[in-house]
């Protein structure tokens, strides 16, 4: 439709010119008020007025810009929850690391390993975290599509270091395994698991590259990719091989559990904004 392509380069340029607001935020907002206006026009809105409505319900370029900084100024309160487990996490593990270089009782090539890999599959569990909170909430009450963008970006950014880690992680876990057992590469349970996270965690990447992909989408993503993480992390300690532990019964109906929860909520990520709100008689 060339009147919504140029309206949209229009709004662009505007939008543009205002603080606060980056290329990537600019692309963001883009892609909601490309959403808004599909919206109207199925509801049998002219594309004009439907354009026109969804920019006015987006905001100016002044008012995106103000909230954008009040957005960076007080983060989204799961955001700093999160955030602050993921820290305290990496120095545990940081200070639990130097305890066992200095004792001399680890071997340094499998503690790296162990480490990076850890720290990247929490930080894609994190991330589902989030999903979950955003879903919830978004059930409840919904999201203005200013705070959308913002989490877009640290979707993005959680996404990025779990996938740096891992990926060092399983590079250092393949010279481990060549030099005690001759091969990079056996295709065991762990090892499978740690290809579907890969996988995962590079599709997701991309799709942030993909313009028609919402930030709704992306973080009801991410609650499949914590269901990936899980399986990929624990499900061969209960098989036969290299990583089998016996794990109790208990440990497997929580992995169950934890499972079901995911898709309930991806299920719950797919409805209507605010869906769960209480309705007055």
């Amino acid at each position: 439709m060339p009147e919504l392509e140029s309206f949209i380069s229009q709004w662009r340029q505007t939008l543009s010119a205002a603080p606060h607001l980056s290329p990537d935020t600019v692309d963001e907002l883009e892609s909601h008020l490309r959403e808004r206006i599909e919206e109207l026009v199925r509801s049998g809105m002219p594309v004009a007025e439907a354009c026109q409505r969804a920019a006015a319900d987006l905001g100016d370029s002044g008012e995106l810009a103000n909230e954008f900084r009040k957005v960076e100024m007080g983060q989204w309160l799961p955001f700093k929850v999160v955030t602050g487990f993921g820290i305290a996490l990496i120095v545990a593990l940081s200070l639990l690391l130097a305890r066992l270089f200095s004792a001399g009782s680890t071997d340094v090539l499998l503690a790296v390993h162990a480490f990076t890999v850890t720290i990247g599959y929490s930080t894609t569990l994190l991330l589902g975290v989030l999903g979950a909170c955003f879903v919830v909430q978004r059930a409840r009450s919904g999201f203005s599509p200013r705070r959308l963008a913002s989490l877009g970006r640290v979707t993005f950014a959680f996404a990025l270091i779990s996938t740096i880690s891992t990926l060092v992680g399983v590079i250092l876990g393949m010279f481990w395994a060549h030099r005690e057992w001759g091969r990079f590469w056996g295709w065991d349970g762990k090892e499978i698991g740690a290809f579907c996270v890969m996988v995962w965690l590079s599709g997701f990447l991309i799709a942030h590259s993909i313009r028609r992909v919402s930030t709704r989408a992306l973080l009801v993503a991410s609650l499949l990719g914590s269901n990936v993480v899980t399986l990929g992390w624990f499900l061969p300690s209960f098989t036969r091989g290299l990583h089998a532990h016996g794990l109790p019964h208990t440990a497997s109906l929580l992995l169950l559990a934890a499972f079901v929860l995911n898709l309930s909520l991806t299920f719950l990520g797919m409805a209507p904004s605010g869906c769960l709100r209480a309705r007055r008689a």
